[in-house]
Formats: structure tokens, sequence, C-alpha cells
């Protein structure tokens, strides 16, 4: 789990990589607080099985961000009081300790140049970003998209209710133009 934006005014980008697949989402904040990046994990309980969020939430890896500070936000249902998640954090200025996350931002990058600004972004706008970084053929996945392997592991369901389209190989884009 990780955040990513161009303007410390916002908006914010939090976004989540799934290490065995190289899939990643991301939820548009308007705010850099806690309560507001640990809610996403009450919608994705809100959303997904409870089988299927434990294998995807369970376990969350992220840096010392201030977004991230309280523990128990991330880790207690705030409704039911159960534990829902266990929150670990790298060590301070070890951004290789999360490397799947940083090198996946390079695609968000690609997209969304660092001095652009992010006031137009949407929701839509963004899982459409994610549906081609998830498209693109991966090296490490023999060659598989992030979005196929994910599929396997965890079904299309999952990919539907997490609002990520397939991409076909030849209209995969990485480019700003993407976005407008």
């Amino acid at each position: 789990m990780d955040t990513a934006y161009n303007n410390l005014d916002g908006p914010y980008i939090q976004t989540f990589i799934f290490e065995n697949t190289g899939f990643m989402i991301g939820l548009l904040k308007q705010h850099k607080t806690i309560e507001e990046m640990s809610d996403s994990l009450n919608y994705f309980q809100n959303i997904l099985s409870e089988d299927i969020y434990n294998k995807l939430f369970g376990l969350l890896l992220t840096d010392r961000g201030s977004e991230f500070a309280k523990p128990k936000l991330f880790e207690i249902n705030s409704e039911t009081g159960e534990i829902r998640s266990n929150i670990f954090y790298c060590d301070a200025q070890m951004p290789s300790q999360k490397p799947h996350v940083e090198n996946n931002h390079i695609f968000i990058r690609d997209i969304i140049p660092k001095k652009k600004s992010l006031k137009a972004l949407t929701q839509d706008k963004l899982n459409l970003m994610f549906s081609h970084i998830n498209s693109v053929p991966r090296k490490a996945l023999g060659g598989k998209t992030p979005y196929e392997v994910f599929e396997f592991f965890y079904g299309k369901d999952t990919i539907d209710k997490l609002n990520i389209q397939k991409i076909e190989k030849d209209k995969v884009t990485l480019q700003p133009y993407l976005l407008k």
C-alpha cells in the first residue's frame, strides 16, 4: 500500500499492489489523512467476500507515511471490532523493501507525469489507467499480464468488483492522452 500524488494539496492516489500477481489498483482520495486512507479497507470489505478480502488485504506492507500512522485504524474494523488486516511498515527511507509498488508507480508516471495536476482525475479515469497498467505483459510473469495472473488466482468476479477491465495487448496505452 502506498500513496502517489503530484501536489501536497491533493488529490492523492492510494495504491495497492498484490505482489504474487503484479496487479495494482488505486483509489482516489481528496485528503491524505489516516481516516480517509483506512476507509479504503471498509470499502474493500463491503464489496469483496470475506475469503477474498482476507487473501488480498489480510497483510499490508507500507511505508511510514503520516497517512498510515495509526495501525489500529487499518487493522481493526471500526464497525465490528474484528481484526481485518495486519499492517507492517518498511524501515524509514527504504523503498527497496516494497519494490513492486515503487516499480509500478513508474507506470503511473508514464500516464500522469509528476508536474501534471490531478484535479481533473476521477475514479473512473483511475480504473481505466490501472486497467491499462494491468494489461501490460511482464517478463517476471512469464509474458503474462498482471490481469491474467490475478484472474487465475482470484477470478473474474473479483476483478469486476475492483472495476478493472482487460485491455487487449495491442490497445494498451501508457501515455498521458489515455486520460483525456
